[in-house]
């Protein structure tokens, strides 16, 4: 037999065996697209699982403040509750975690996952949110939380140019603010050369219209400033004679309404983002409250305050009409003055206040 016919005659033969063998195993490999369910439709990919997440919330106030006692505290647990404990907020007062002025930059970072604080402490971050300080804009803090949140809610414009970097809780203000002083001041002429806090910018330029000397501090540095006559008083709601325990270095109060200071509550994107789409409804949910709630709050610390100073004795004026307008004219033109330096730079600051403006009339 011819021996080359032979070794070709082999090797086609082995040939033949790959061939099947590729061929069989591709028919038994299985597919890479999900097996399809009884009814013949491809299954969808498993859901993405969340695990349990505890966040810590850090602000400025005392831990006797009411809003921590009252709302903060009782949030966290309502959270957890709502979540079967899936979430877990820890509320730090008093600047445990990160300073005033350092809390929204420690948020956005990670360090702290939700930050509430004054925006006030970052000057220049936030100047459509400075809008909700802009002098006599409020007569109650209720109407300026419903009215603050509902223009936060209704014009994305707040939210997409200055909060794009988080998640915002809660956006509304404090109580009030009045003039808290050492000594007797009822009249513009008597704040004349007077050195008194400011709250921000916006105040700075408030009291330098009033011929006042601005002292920019920290609310939580109020106190040993009035008591060691480094300032004259503070532009303060009259609250804080109790949560800031002013009572003891403050002697007069001019009732004034005149401003509101605004506050953010914000959390951390990413922190945010490791909680399932469902708890954060159910969160989301628990936070409706909070323009009514924190409002009615602050409107009870307010009440309060006015007990405080009957209690120590502290005396309280209320400036005549006529003085009153003094004030008005004072400040008044300051308005048109900041929302023409924000349209300069491109800030739609016109539009956000007159639907501001229209929204708190709502709420009067």
């Amino acid at each position: 037999m011819n021996f080359n016919i032979v070794k070709r005659s082999i090797l086609i033969c082995i040939l033949a065996v790959f061939v099947l063998a590729v061929l069989f195993a591709g028919g038994c490999a299985q597919p890479e697209t999900s097996l399809p369910q009884a009814n013949g439709e491809v299954g969808e990919p498993p859901a993405q699982e969340y695990e349990p997440v505890e966040l810590n919330m850090c602000h400025f106030m005392p831990p006797m403040h009411p809003l921590h006692t009252n709302v903060l505290v009782p949030f966290a647990e309502e959270v957890a509750e709502k979540t079967q404990d899936r979430v877990k907020i820890f509320v730090y007062a008093a600047n445990e975690l990160a300073a005033a002025d350092k809390n929204y930059d420690a948020t956005l970072s990670g360090v702290i996952d939700i930050g509430l604080t004054l925006p006030a402490y970052t000057p220049g971050m936030f100047p459509l949110t400075t809008i909700l300080e802009f002098p006599f804009m409020f007569t109650s803090p209720l109407q300026s939380n419903l009215a603050a949140w509902e223009l936060f809610t209704e014009n994305p414009v707040v939210r997409d140019t200055e909060y794009k970097d988080v998640e915002v809780l809660w956006w509304g203000t404090t109580d009030l603010g009045h003039f808290l002083m050492k000594k007797p001041v009822k009249t513009v002429e008597d704040l004349h050369g007077k050195k008194v806090r400011s709250p921000s910018t916006i105040g700075n330029d408030v009291l330098a219209a009033l011929e006042a000397v601005p002292v920019s501090l920290p609310v939580s540095d109020t106190y040993d400033a009035i008591e060691r006559a480094i300032v004259d008083g503070t532009m303060l709601p009259i609250s804080t004679l109790i949560s800031f325990n002013l009572s003891d270095v403050v002697d007069h109060v001019l009732v004034m309404n005149m401003y509101a200071t605004p506050l953010h509550m914000v959390v951390n994107k990413t922190s945010w983002g490791k909680i399932s789409p469902e708890d954060q409804s159910a969160i989301k949910e628990l936070l409706e409250a909070f323009p009514k709630e924190i409002g009615e709050q602050y409107v009870a610390e307010d009440q309060a305050g006015y007990g405080r100073a009957e209690e120590k004795g502290i005396a309280i004026d209320n400036p005549s009409p006529e003085e009153l307008q003094k004030f008005h004219d004072a400040m008044d033109p300051l308005v048109e003055q900041w929302i023409e330096e924000y349209e300069a730079k491109g800030i739609p600051a016109r539009e956000v206040y007159e639907q501001l403006k229209i929204i708190a009339e709502k709420y009067e």
